[in-house]
């Protein structure tokens, strides 16, 4: 009977290594999209308020002269386009991670 709950004290120590190892590996990924994210929000929402009057106002002129386009981003709106771009790159890294493991 000893032996037996030896090996079962075995077998709980190993499983609990295995999902301590699984648990750890899952918080290291998230933290890793989520700090991509977060970079790519912040490199976003600099890029499009100071570069869209330049990039706007030379791709669409008529458009920016007749009103239907904005030569001007405000602060909120780049906070929308960045939460965009933050959304889409983890969805993007946590996607390929998926595709890999098949």
């Amino acid at each position: 009977m000893a032996t037996k709950e030896k090996m079962n004290d075995a077998t709980m120590k190993e499983l609990e290594k295995k999902v301590e190892k699984g648990v750890e590996e899952a918080v290291t990924k998230g933290t890793s999209i989520l700090i991509q994210a977060a970079i790519a929000f912040g490199i976003t929402v600099v890029v499009l308020k100071f570069v869209w009057a330049w990039v706007v106002a030379d791709l669409f002129p008529g458009a920016v002269a007749q009103g239907l386009i904005n030569a001007d981003l405000t602060w909120l709106s780049a906070l929308k386009f960045a939460v965009l771009v933050a959304v889409v790159t983890g969805v993007n890294d946590t996607l390929m991670e998926s595709f890999k493991k098949q």
